[in-house]
């Protein structure tokens, strides 16, 4: 496990970890990941959005109220307007996708005149490029696009598409992820790239960035979540994250983890993007849309993953924050410095260790 302390308390709640039945294992080290978020960073903020999507997910998968009730009670402060902050969307200010996403499931009623009235937002005022994908507030109207946009925004006009009977917001969210996918996807192995039009007009960042490509199987994933299952729609998605997780996997290292440049293992593991990948592969085969053959491929990249989280949570070498560093060269995305306890490390940690709980329970 690097660089974590395992002496004294945290040495032996590890220990108990380890020696619980693997289901059990795995929800733990994903709440500990989201009490470790909230100790240390704010949850105002685009990552603690991700993490409190991530466990409105875990609850939504466990069933179980005392922690649907956890779920909710760190979300109903963002839909009283109790919470603000500065954000490139609207949504995030309501707890985004997470509030979304409960409501979506009948555990939120509270909030549909929010979700309702954010998804309109989006769909009326939020910024856009010239070519109609959500972008910056300060990149409006210009060619600026990023992959991160699609997690922020598309699984939340998906959740209250289905949540209020909205199908505007539902075909928003379908339609953001084929705007998106032509101008970010590199045809020789399928990886996407972060961006195009940060560093200057027309030019797409040349990374395989893992968080990048963790964002936009995040964001595809949750649609193919929330879509019916007779939408053709649903069909295309599916095909959509099938081929990005399967170009994903020709680079999956031995320890099952993916690097900060995916494409060059002498860049370090990073694992937020890890996490991200992990998760859609682990809903992938828990749905049925990704074939068996590659549940070895989930359950090494979990253990490999296990080794960077901490008894307390505590989650090494994630990338920080990144939008087309430099020049946007794959040699710019390689220096971007890994931290410990960054705070994009906790919601993908989440996301992952619960959908392998999922997993484990057959």
């Amino acid at each position: 496990m690097s660089g974590v302390t395992v002496g004294g308390l945290a040495g032996a709640r590890l220990r108990a970890m380890e020696a619980a039945e693997p289901a059990a294992r795995h929800r733990a080290i994903a709440l500990a990941a989201f009490d470790r978020h909230r100790a240390l960073h704010p949850l105002e903020h685009y990552t603690g959005i991700l993490s409190l999507h991530a466990l409105a997910r875990l609850a939504v998968a466990e069933r179980q109220e005392q922690l649907l009730e956890r779920a909710r009670e760190s979300l109903r402060p963002f839909v009283r307007g109790e919470r603000k902050f500065a954000g490139n969307f609207s949504n995030y200010q309501i707890g985004g996708n997470g509030t979304a996403l409960l409501l979506w499931q009948g555990h939120l009623p509270e909030a549909a005149e929010a979700v309702r009235r954010e998804g309109r937002r989006l769909l009326e005022e939020a910024p856009r490029s010239r070519d109609g994908i959500f972008t910056r507030p300060d990149k409006r109207g210009t060619d600026a696009v990023f992959i991160d946009a699609a997690f922020a925004v598309c699984p939340f006009l998906a959740f209250a598409g289905r949540a209020l009977g909205e199908p505007a917001f539902l075909q928003e969210a379908v339609q953001q992820v084929h705007l998106l996918w032509p101008i970010l996807r590199n045809p020789t192995h399928g990886l996407l790239h972060q961006a195009r039009g940060f560093s200057r007009a027309e030019k797409v960042t040349e990374d395989h960035w893992s968080r990048g490509n963790g964002w936009g199987l995040l964001a595809v994933t949750e649609l193919c979540e929330a879509l019916p299952g007779g939408d053709p729609r649903r069909s295309i998605l599916i095909g959509v994250a099938r081929g990005l997780l399967e170009a994903c996997l020709r680079f999956q290292d031995a320890a099952g983890l993916w690097h900060q440049e995916i494409t060059r293992p002498d860049s370090y593991v990073e694992t937020s993007g890890s996490g991200l990948i992990l998760y859609a592969l682990g809903v992938g085969l828990a749905r049925g849309w990704m074939p068996a053959r590659y549940r070895p491929a989930f359950d090494r990249g979990i253990a490999g993953y296990q080794r960077y989280v901490a008894a307390d949570g505590s989650v090494d070498n994630t990338c920080r924050g990144c939008l087309s560093p430099g020049a946007g060269t794959i040699a710019d995305y390689m220096a971007q410095p890994a931290a410990r306890n960054d705070p994009h490390a906790f919601g993908p940690a989440i996301l992952a260790f619960g959908i392998a709980a999922q997993l484990a329970r057959g």
